[in-house]
């Protein structure tokens, strides 16, 4: 069966099911697995038309895209997690579908490849505070210390962090196109997590007196 007649037959074979539902083998393999497709998917309506009607026919039932909170039967705006479906009981709402934890929530591995290397970042930091508080070190070891070693512990960072971001772009390709586009769109996140998390630890030693 050619190509021409594989299309005529799928369109007379689904307009066969829109009329009458049932399917009926066509002899060709690859047609008759199309129109079993189109038979699961018959009566399936619009997203947006199931939207609309929900909204002419309940009024107040719709939501924006963003709202985070299903609305029950009783008309309470409850949690949507699969839990709080199960529940019988007040269920306290839940926030998870607001845009900026949405956005985190994408940027997870940007954000702990970031926070991981803001540590190796302070880690001098934070080993000459816990040095000092077990008395392990002098207050002004400590500092010297802390000043020596920092932009070494900080160099090693940013390198991890480089190298990192070349393992996650292995496999779409290490070219200045992916790399510009995935620093745009998550510098954000690997930037603010690994400022965080070094910020805390300098904080952390400044507000003792170490550095």
């Amino acid at each position: 069966m050619t190509e021409e007649l594989k299309y005529d037959e799928l369109n007379r074979s689904i307009d066969s099911i829109i009329a009458g539902g049932e399917f009926a083998s066509t002899g060709d393999e690859d047609v008759d697995a199309l129109t079993r497709l189109a038979t699961g998917l018959r009566g399936l309506a619009n997203p947006d038309f199931k939207a609309r009607l929900r909204a002419e026919l309940v009024p107040g039932s719709s939501r924006p895209a963003w709202w985070p909170f299903r609305r029950t039967t009783s008309g309470e705006d409850v949690g949507s997690r699969p839990e709080d479906q199960r529940s019988g009981g007040p269920i306290a709402p839940t926030i998870t579908g607001l845009p900026v934890l949405s956005w985190l929530k994408g940027q997870r591995a940007f954000v702990a490849a970031g926070g991981s290397w803001g540590v190796v970042a302070g880690a001098c930091c934070i080993s000459g505070a816990t040095a000092n508080v077990l008395g392990i070190a002098s207050a002004a070891a400590v500092s010297e210390f802390i000043q020596s070693t920092l932009p070494y512990f900080v160099a090693l960072s940013i390198a991890g962090l480089v190298g990192w971001l070349i393992w996650f772009l292995r496999e779409q390709g290490l070219t200045p196109t992916t790399v510009a586009l995935t620093i745009r769109r998550h510098g954000v996140a690997m930037a603010g997590s690994y400022g965080l998390v070094f910020g805390a630890s300098m904080g952390l030693t400044m507000a003792m007196g170490l550095y």
